[in-house]
């Protein structure tokens, strides 16, 4: 393309009235040419110039205008034809020079800012004399949100997950070209780096361009037909709760600590990932969770709030929030104290046999799923892969699941279904982690902590909770806390001794 380095750039001089200049999204394209220089191009009659500009910029803002209305309004209005206007629109201004670029994401906040444009038109035209055009927008939000560049935390979080799913999708030679190219590296530093020529950098960013347009730009597959609940499980308002903080991420959920509008009051929400909002299997684990929940009142369980509906029909769970973190994030500076892994494990016992109790199953207990709050007091929370004792039996025949390391070796096997002595595993194998920092090795050999007492105390315990036979373990876990009990009671009467263990 040609260069027009003789030009003077400015911010956009002239626009339709009513569009809005507040910066949005960065211009982060890695292709070549620039935004600019496509403008210019434009300007000076290049005949592909009009056909990148269309290419790079519709899928995004496609998805900017339909993220701005509503469901009622988009009855009315598509999407599609918004951008198809913005675009009329853009290239009319832009052959009669009234637009120039001076950095770089100017392009893309002006198309953005005209869209809008369109799009607030287009909703005064289908309400105008009719009703409020606030009842036609989305959770309540003024007229004025539909002008608004800046992403809700809603839509940053799903685009971060579609940008995380889609660079998964990268060899290594591509996303590290890519990164390096967003970053501002040029073409030759970047070849140097990967010992690659630069046409084959080119290539690289070519390619990764290539799968992230098929991943982001592709219009979206329907969803499945949606699962059927009754509406009076799902009692909570998406808009009654601003999401503030991505504070956990799993395999199948993610959750945010957010905030409810009306009494500011802090909790726990909790979505399935993008992949899994209409998965029947994914979308009913997170429905049981809730009504497991519900029934599981207790001091070391996390409080339940409810279930609710996003506005596309997919579910969410409201739970206490608790400020502090899980185990998992305590481990990361190192193990704990022998007693102090003694007493989070016995609280975790007495809240996994209330559940088991209510004919629960937790099936997933490991450091991640327990936290601690600021004061120091444990709550298991993550009820997703949780089961129900069917009353004729102490087995189960759903579904299993769980985390490998953590899960008793029948269930592992598949040779039978998760018993409550599969959740008394795990609690051994969390107490041993907790205290050691590694899982237990099987069998456990002893001999090797006898020279720790601390160590010693608790080896037994574990021992037999990591029995390979369920039948060998401890019966119930009020046995294994009286256990715990008894041996912090030993250790404390040998440290008064000043005796060792032998």
């Amino acid at each position: 393309m040609a260069k027009h380095s003789a030009r003077k750039f400015a911010t956009a001089r002239k626009h339709p009235a009513g569009c809005c200049t507040k910066p949005a999204a960065h211009d982060t394209s890695v292709e070549s040419p620039s935004s600019r220089e496509l403008l210019l191009g434009y300007q000076a009659g290049e005949s592909d110039a009009a056909d990148l500009i269309f290419r790079r910029y519709v899928g995004r803002m496609v998805a900017l205008a339909r993220s701005r209305m509503s469901a009622r309004l988009r009855q009315r209005v598509d999407p599609d034809d918004i951008v198809q206007s913005a675009y009329r629109s853009f290239f009319v201004h832009a052959r009669n020079e009234e637009y120039v670029l001076r950095r770089a994401g100017d392009l893309w906040r002006l198309l953005t800012s005209i869209t809008l444009h369109k799009l607030y038109g287009q909703a005064e035209r289908h309400t105008a004399a009719r009703r409020s055009v606030a009842r036609e927008i989305q959770s309540g939000e003024r007229l004025a949100l539909l002008a608004s560049l800046e992403p809700t935390p809603v839509e940053a979080a799903a685009l971060a997950e579609q940008l995380h799913l889609a660079t998964a999708a990268l060899t290594d030679s591509e996303r590290v070209s890519l990164i390096a190219r967003l970053q501002g590296e040029s073409v030759e530093a970047i070849s140097k780096r990967l010992g690659k020529a630069p046409r084959t950098v080119r290539r690289l960013l070519s390619q990764a361009r290539d799968t992230l347009e098929a991943r982001l730009l592709s219009p979206p597959r329907p969803p499945p037909r949606p699962l059927t609940i009754d509406a009076a499980a799902t009692p909570l308002l998406y808009e009654d709760y601003v999401l503030e903080q991505l504070i956990g991420s799993g395999g199948m959920g993610k959750v945010y600590r957010a905030r409810h509008r009306s009494s500011g009051e802090a909790v726990a929400f909790k979505a399935l990932h993008k992949a899994w909002q209409h998965d029947h299997r994914a979308v009913e684990r997170l429905v049981q969770e809730s009504r497991l929940l519900a029934q599981l009142r207790h001091p070391h369980i996390v409080g339940w709030r409810g279930l609710g509906r996003f506005p596309d029909g997919s579910c969410f769970l409201v739970m206490d929030f608790v400020p502090g973190g899980d185990l998992a994030a305590r481990l990361a500076h190192g193990p704990l104290p022998v007693a102090e892994a003694g007493r989070i494990v016995s609280e975790v016992a007495s809240a996994v046999g209330f559940a088991h109790r209510a004919g629960v199953l937790h099936c997933d207990l490991k450091p991640a799923n327990v936290l601690v709050d600021a004061h120091g007091r444990t709550l298991v929370t993550d009820f997703g892969f949780a089961n129900v004792i069917t009353p004729r039996s102490d087995r189960v025949t759903s579904a299993v699941g769980g985390t490998a390391g953590y899960m008793a070796p029948e269930v592992a096997l598949g040779t039978t279904g998760p018993t409550a002595a599969a959740d008394i595993y795990c609690l051994g194998v969390l107490l041993w982690v907790l205290a050691t920092g590694q899982p237990p090795k099987h069998p456990l050999n002893l001999a090797a902590v006898r020279e720790v007492p601390e160590l010693a105390s608790i080896a037994m315990i574990v021992r037999q909770c990591t029995h390979a036979d369920p039948s060998g373990r401890f019966a119930t876990t009020e046995d294994l806390r009286t256990a715990l009990r008894e041996a912090v009671a030993d250790d404390q009467l040998r440290t008064a001794g000043g005796t060792g263990h032998s």
